[in-house]
């Protein structure tokens, strides 16, 4: 069976082929256009155009001109797009990273009653990310006139290659507008928010495929009527990828953002509201917790403030930052670049650097932002533990974090685990693959797939001393920035 996987992520197209027996055949990745948007908002056409133009590439590299499926991924419904009645964007799409409707947030979030009545309901906190917050904002400002229907960036996506307008329920559980128990649209969600059940997508399940239209098929190349299926979530396929849905393993995705996430047989939330709780596939669910500064905090240091654009590896920054390691002196990094998701879930706060000094230089700096995200993922692991009940075996770790050796082996001593990599730096393209191989009747359980490893790192226990000093003083001017001081 042959399947072509497309992904639309945060800030690029993916396209990969898949074979049955074989594994993944080719990949091809292309950031987005500045002509598409700059992460923050884009043009929802334009994006899902130059998401199907990579697929077309890819496919014409190969030389091929049929495939048994289309598969297709994309972020979780942390996103918005406004449609009129015949379903064209009558707004830019909003992702994740946008946090303009922050002042928005900010007002409910004060009400503390129905933060957590919506969050035990939904599983999703009050915070800019998620669609019903983006919308309420959109709404409140005079933006949403012209909306009939209500999207995120997932089923645009199987829009625009079928035809229909829906979402996996797994997919639509990240939205804010999905009751975590019914499994339907929460009707206190729906009025909070004052619209229709009828303006979000049909619900279906994570195995439910559609044809390819004929427009999508004539920019792919491929035949009308093959089957499509349904968008699937990013955060969930690494999760299917990684074998997590068997295990006691804890998957964690460091990309533009990061995530951590570990399966469970049925909805866990926190007393109030901190983690995310999101349904999976097979009847389970997903508990974690995710950062919006990861990847873009190591970019955003590298390039814009130690101006690196040619003439420096990733290799002399890891030896250099190693080196700054060996010292123990580097500022202490807050990584809010693009506001805090977990665990205050304030998407107005912003990034800090503390005990600056004259010596410092630039390899010091780059350190600051390994470990300040590291230290924001551990505030996560320490509030997501408790309530799954028991630590994981390992943690499954995938994305571009698996280019920085050093970066990991500081995973493994920041979480006292062992770290494995399975070398799938897309691991949600072959998540989708799985669950297109399962679609079509080829693997009987997700909880079948066997996690792979390609590298192991171990915790240095030498260092765990070191680790904890910086990290408490990090929690330290944690408390300070969120108290205001």
């Amino acid at each position: 069976m042959l399947i072509l996987i497309l992904e639309a992520s945060t800030a690029s197209a993916k396209a990969m082929l898949y074979k049955s027996g074989e594994g993944a055949v080719d990949l091809l990745l292309n950031n987005y256009s500045a002509e598409a948007g700059d992460t923050l908002t884009y043009d929802a056409d334009k994006i899902m155009e130059e998401t199907l133009r990579t697929g077309k590439r890819l496919l014409e590299r190969n030389g091929i001109g049929r495939v048994d499926m289309v598969a297709a991924c994309s972020i979780w419904s942390h996103s918005l797009v406004l449609l009129d009645k015949n379903k064209s964007p009558v707004s830019r799409l909003s992702t994740w990273a946008d946090t303009s409707a922050s002042v928005t947030t900010d007002k409910y979030r004060k009400d503390t009653e129905l933060f957590t009545s919506l969050y035990k309901r939904t599983g999703c906190p009050i915070h800019v990310s998620y669609t019903i917050w983006k919308y309420i904002h959109e709404k409140e400002n005079g933006g949403s006139g012209r909306a009939a229907f209500i999207a995120s960036m997932p089923e645009y996506l199987f829009l625009k290659l079928t035809g229909e307008f829906a979402a996996s329920i797994s997919t639509a559980s990240a939205s804010g507008f999905l009751n975590l128990h019914t499994l339907r649209w929460d009707e206190e969600a729906l009025r909070l928010a004052g619209v229709d059940g009828s303006m979000l997508p049909n619900l279906v399940e994570s195995e439910y495929t559609a044809p390819l239209s004929g427009e999508a098929a004539a920019m792919l190349g491929l035949a009308e009527g093959t089957p499509v299926l349904v968008t699937g979530a990013d955060g969930c396929m690494n999760q299917v990828a990684a074998g997590a849905f068997a295990d006691q393993i804890m998957s964690l995705s460091v990309g533009t953002s990061a995530a951590m996430r570990i399966s469970t047989e049925k909805p866990v939330l926190a007393d109030y509201p901190s983690t995310w709780c999101y349904v999976g596939v097979e009847n389970m669910w997903i508990a974690g917790s995710a950062i919006a500064g990861a990847g873009n905090s190591i970019d955003w240091m590298g390039k814009k403030i130690l101006g690196f654009h040619r003439g420096i590896s990733l290799q002399d920054l890891d030896r250099g930052a190693e080196r700054s390691l060996m010292k123990g002196e580097a500022p202490i990094f807050l990584p809010f670049l693009a506001g805090e998701r977990c665990p205050g879930w304030d998407d107005t706060k912003r990034a800090m650097l503390f005990e600056m000094r004259i010596d410092h230089d630039l390899y010091d700096l780059y350190y600051s932002a390994l470990e300040g995200v590291l230290f924001n993922l551990k505030q996560c692991y320490e509030i997501t533990l408790p309530i799954v009940g028991q630590p994981p075996k390992w943690i499954s770790i995938s994305g571009g974090i698996e280019k920085s050796p050093f970066w990991l082996r500081m995973a493994a001593s920041i979480f006292g685990l062992p770290v494995h990599t399975d070398g799938l730096l897309h691991a949600s393209l072959v998540g989708t693959a799985y669950m297109g191989l399962k679609a079509a009747g080829e693997i009987a359980s997700v909880k079948d797939i066997k996690p792979t490893f390609n590298s192991r790192y171990e915790p240095d226990a030498s260092k765990r001393a070191y680790y904890e000093r910086r990290y408490a003083r990090y929690l330290k001017y944690y408390a300070q920035h969120s108290a205001g001081i």
